[in-house]
């Protein structure tokens, strides 16, 4: 029997994405800008270009999240001051009360998807799940390459 472990994990995350974005229509952000958001709060005055790469997405695809992100006041771009070409982004004081609100959004959809596993069954899945992330990851992959 083939293996069924990436369609099921594809299923499960677009079901979580999906009932996020419901929850936080009222907010006005989608989970890719919530994601956005958390990577840079991890990652303060980075390059877009930095951040894409974190995000795992191409550099095109991170501008129209940040032009939606930067028009709501959530963040703002400030010229790289070694490199006229690039942008460094900063988080603005109402991208965290916001991320708060997206923060309590995301816990309330993971309890309503987990809700059928026990604590402990929960903690294992995660647990798992993390080892499995950081073994795919690029950095691992490269570390692996070489």
């Amino acid at each position: 029997m083939p293996s069924k472990f990436g369609f099921l994990s594809y299923e499960i995350s677009h079901v979580i994405r999906q009932r996020f974005n419901k929850k936080a229509e009222n907010i006005g952000l989608t989970h890719a800008q919530w994601r956005v958001l958390v990577h840079l709060s991890g990652n303060e005055n980075c390059r877009q270009i930095d951040l894409a790469e974190s995000l795992e997405i191409k550099p095109i695809t991170l501008v129209r999240q940040i032009d939606l992100l930067e028009a709501a006041g959530l963040i703002r771009r400030n010229k790289d001051t070694s490199d006229r070409r690039a942008y460094r982004l900063e988080l603005m004081p109402k991208a965290y009360l916001v991320m708060q609100e997206l923060w309590n959004i995301a816990d309330a959809v993971e309890a309503e998807v987990l809700g059928t596993l026990t604590v402990s069954e929960q903690e294992t899945l995660t647990t798992l799940l993390e080892r499995v992330k950081n073994s795919i990851s690029p950095s691992s992959l490269s570390k692996a390459v070489a």
